[in-house]
């Protein structure tokens, strides 16, 4: 080994990739359902996997039958440690299955080129792929001068307890990362697989979720004015809400990216009891900030929007706006070692330079960026079947089996590149 080059190294351990296990593996995961709070059975599973390939493996309880499967393979000494981070919890729940096989967990292999399946994209197949990298190097007999550490965390979808929604099913938002990056799950890099269809993604956008309520009245249908119904009262701040996003979004532009704003949910009455007006309805609000910019700012903007509406239309007295979740986004220079070093293992293994994004999405890089471990997003699903870039909520979710090796093998020369090989 001492004769042989960086490049003599990358090719022998990119040589023996199993594209077989790949795909079994892909499948494997897929199958064992896993919607955010029910993550113990893939938790086992996973730990399990790791500790075949022959890392220290850990199965970390974050309580509530919730695990992170924690796998540290310690290198040789003198290099730097790279971590592979990616979430154990799936989209969408097995409720959804009825909307066809990419939305089933159950992995399907469709003309030995796609896997479709729940959680195939968001994102076990990169689990997969972590696992099918390091067991190439080690079948090459590469030993690494840097520590390998995978983290297959719980609690990642975007969710969070609110109001009577509350459980194990509501808390997201990087629970699992967070407990695991301050337990003992800690490198110097980090490679989040999200599903960046090969774009290398060092920034993302933060995000402040904020809840408005307006007061009504209660009182029957016979005695009812339509004035003090909350919900129609509600319209006046919709109103003004969608006139002011796009003045948010152009104020807010960073080259040609914007950020967004949607209004996702609306909470007004009793569908079983339609003889009674509302006394209260609540509009939700999920407004994206920049990298760099505090959620809070965002919420203050949306507070004094909000005032202004009831200096306005005094009948709308009482309405207040509330921040319930606040999620920095986060960004790392282009310059970073990190980001340069999958610029060229990219470059070299596919023959081309990669493009360089932010994403609207929040992933759990923002939680691992501020603990000192710098992290990008980078993975290889996001391509759709039948043509583009990104999720298809048509087909569900899949992945393409050439993508998740061409990108193993990048991952292979990273690896190698920052944790160093010892002699």
């Amino acid at each position: 080994m001492a004769n042989e080059t960086h490049a003599d190294l990358v090719r022998k351990a990119t040589d023996l990739i199993d594209r077989d296990r790949l795909v079994n593996l892909t499948v494997e995961l897929t199958n064992i359902p896993s919607p955010t709070g029910f993550e113990g059975d893939m938790a086992r599973a996973y730990h399990e996997v790791l500790r075949s390939v022959g890392f220290d493996a850990t199965l970390q309880s974050i309580g509530d039958e919730r695990y992170n499967a924690i796998g540290r393979l310690q290198g040789e000494g003198g290099g730097k440690s790279l971590m592979f981070n990616g979430h154990l919890d799936t989209s969408f729940g097995p409720e959804q299955a009825h909307r066809g096989i990419g939305y089933q967990c159950k992995g399907t292999v469709v003309d030995d080129e796609w896997i479709y399946g729940m959680g195939a994209f968001n994102m076990k197949f990169a689990l997969a792929n972590y696992v099918t990298a390091v067991e190439a190097i080690r079948r090459a007999g590469i030993r690494l001068g840097g520590d390998i550490v995978i983290a297959g965390v719980a609690g990642e979808i975007e969710k969070s307890p609110v109001n009577d929604y509350e459980g194990r099913q509501y808390q997201g938002y990087g629970v699992g990362t967070k407990y695991a990056i301050t337990h003992g799950a800690v490198a110097d890099y980090c490679i989040l697989g999200e599903p960046t269809n090969m774009v290398v993604v060092p920034r993302h956008c933060g995000t402040a979720w904020i809840k408005i309520s307006v007061p009504g009245q209660l009182i029957h249908t016979a005695w009812s004015d339509i004035e003090r119904n909350a919900i129609n009262k509600a319209r006046v701040v919709l109103d003004a809400i969608h006139a002011w996003i796009p003045d948010y979004v152009a104020r807010n532009a960073l080259g040609d990216f914007r950020p967004r704003v949607n209004v996702s949910a609306i909470e007004g009455g009793w569908p079983w009891r339609g003889a009674r007006t509302p006394d209260n309805c609540v509009i939700y609000l999920d407004v994206r900030t920049l990298p760099d910019t505090p959620p809070l700012q965002a919420f203050n903007e949306v507070r004094d929007l909000v005032r202004a509406i009831v200096r306005q239309h005094r009948h709308l007295e009482g309405t207040k706006a509330e921040i319930f979740v606040s999620a920095p986004g986060t960004s790392i220079p282009d310059e970073h070692e990190l980001v340069q070093a999958i610029v060229a293992a990219h470059t070299n293994q596919l023959g081309k330079t990669p493009e360089m994004g932010i994403e609207t999405w929040y992933s759990d890089a923002a939680h691992m960026n501020r603990y000192g471990i710098a992290t990008v997003n980078y993975g290889s699903a996001g391509r759709v079947r039948t043509g583009g870039a990104g999720f298809s909520t048509a087909q569900g979710e899949h992945v393409h089996i050439g993508d998740m090796v061409d990108i193993v093998k990048v991952y292979i020369e990273t690896a190698l590149a920052l944790c160093g090989v010892a002699e």
